[in-house]
């Protein structure tokens, strides 16, 4: 067979392929043995009827068209592989009318037009700079989580003598009336929640705070929109009664309160223990950011012009990990499209600037993984598969079994490439601090009283800061 690049313009290409008549013959052979399996003549039983009566019966003509048909997409598939493409899309083959009826013992001629992967350009992808946070637990932070242990383990002590107030923790019935009929979804017997917890109404809290225990009372209360029944926007006039009142009492900051909570005799001991623990989850924070820094500048410094139907294509994906994920959770994507007042299509295009992205970054990574000569040999992919059998609970030799008849065990070889190339990358990259948010500076501070002098005429100040990368979390972990 015989290949050429024709045409070009741009991510689309032009083959001309010639076959010979010898690979035409083949191909033809093949069709008629398949038909002779798979038609009756009379006489015989099926499949059972010689390949010259069978081959008279359908005549060349139909039979080297079947062959021609099935046989295209093998022919342009070899085609570019020896031109070195990488087909992204179904092409578009033609035979040219100019030849005629296709006939044996001649090569037959064709063209196929098809949109491939370019090439991707890579940038600096070594030594690149990459901001790291601190991963230092401070004293705010310990002294939050050791907070937040005391008021998960608050005793509630009963109230008297006073109204309730914020941070109590109240029991309450209430109800609420539109037009004389009570509004079933608010009616509640016996419901406890925290003043300012964000648990009830605000409006409504506002009016429980300053009653005493036994009181009642009754105000208008305008419904929030978006409310269910089509009551949002209504007034309806809501009855609290408050029934009880407690207080959250904190346990004292001693050495016995720890050994009771902890594992730990004095409270210093659980004190550290939770600073490490904070800066543990800050440093694999940090690292996990970082590294997404570095192959995001990487990607970043290379250079492809993506084919549009590539991007639409992991965008596709990404909608149906996206759909697979709302299903785990008991939901559809058609309950989630309903919701959000989004269709599919904006869907899909919302996630396009991310597929492609990812489309890039994965190419980027191909390159520096041949760039560099990574492979992955046949022991790295046994203990790949083996880590995920193990995740899933099943046989690793069966599991692995599996992947490679299903083909799949390549795209994890790929992965694993990738990963060498990520890791490489990120080796190499230089951490770099944060950059600290100028201090913002009052323009009457700046202002220089000279003795015997005029003051002089006060520019206008302006804040200066330094945007921070978009998306990028703190790196303050709470364990």
């Amino acid at each position: 067979m015989k290949t050429s690049l024709s045409e070009r313009d741009g991510n689309t290409v032009k083959l001309a392929v010639e076959v010979s008549s010898d690979e035409l013959q083949e191909a033809f052979n093949a069709r008629l043995r398949q038909l002779a399996r798979e038609v009756s003549l009379p006489g015989f039983r099926p499949g059972k009827a010689p390949l010259t009566m069978v081959r008279q019966r359908l005549g060349d003509e139909m039979i080297l068209s079947d062959a021609i048909e099935e046989a295209l997409g093998g022919w342009f598939a070899h085609a570019a592989v020896d031109e070195g493409l990488e087909p992204v899309d179904r092409p578009q083959i033609e035979l040219p009318e100019a030849d005629g009826v296709p006939e044996l013992g001649k090569p037959l001629n064709f063209t196929a037009s098809v949109t491939v992967m370019p090439a991707i350009e890579l940038g600096e992808y070594k030594g690149l700079e990459a901001t790291k946070e601190p991963s230092e637990a401070t004293d705010q932070e310990v002294d939050a989580q050791v907070d937040r242990l005391r008021n998960e383990l608050a005793e509630l002590r009963p109230v008297s003598g006073r109204p309730a107030q914020t941070g109590d923790f109240v029991t309450v019935d209430f109800r609420a009336m539109q037009d004389g009929n009570t509004v079933e979804s608010l009616e509640a017997t016996d419901f406890v929640f925290e003043l300012g917890g964000g648990r009830m109404f605000p409006e409504v809290e506002e009016q429980i705070a300053g009653l005493g225990a036994g009181e009642e009372k009754t105000f208008p209360f305008t419904l929030p929109e978006g409310f269910p029944e089509d009551l949002g926007g209504k007034t309806v006039d809501f009855t609290v009664a408050l029934k009880e009142v407690k207080e959250k009492v904190l346990p004292p900051l001693t050495d016995l309160w720890a050994s009771e909570v902890s594992e730990f005799p004095t409270l210093l001991e659980l004190r550290m223990e939770i600073r490490n623990r904070i800066k543990a989850g800050k440093e694999n924070q940090a690292e996990q950011l970082f590294r997404a820094r570095a192959i995001d500048a990487a990607a970043s410094n290379a250079s492809i012009d993506l084919p549009e139907v590539v991007v639409e294509r992991q965008a596709e994906e990404m909608l149906d990990d996206f759909r697979r994920s709302l299903e785990q959770q008991g939901a559809t994507l058609d309950s989630y499209i309903e919701a959000s007042g989004m269709s599919r299509e904006q869907l899909l295009d919302d996630m396009k600037p991310t597929a492609a992205n990812n489309v890039k970054t994965g190419l980027m990574l191909d390159a520096v993984a041949k760039a560099e000569g990574f492979e992955a040999g046949d022991e790295e992919v046994s203990a790949f598969t083996a880590q995920m059998a193990a995740a899933a609970k099943v046989d690793a030799k069966s599991f692995e079994n599996r992947l490679r008849k299903s083909g799949r065990i390549e795209a994890l070889r790929e992965q694993i490439r990738r990963d060498k190339a990520a890791d490489f990358i990120v080796k190499s990259a230089v951490a770099k601090a944060p950059e600290a948010e100028a201090p913002v500076v009052e323009a009457e501070a700046l202002a220089v009283e000279e003795p015997a002098a005029e003051a002089p005429e006060q520019d206008n100040e302006t804040a200066v800061t330094v945007d921070q990368t978009a998306g990028e979390a703190t790196g303050e972990t709470n364990e």
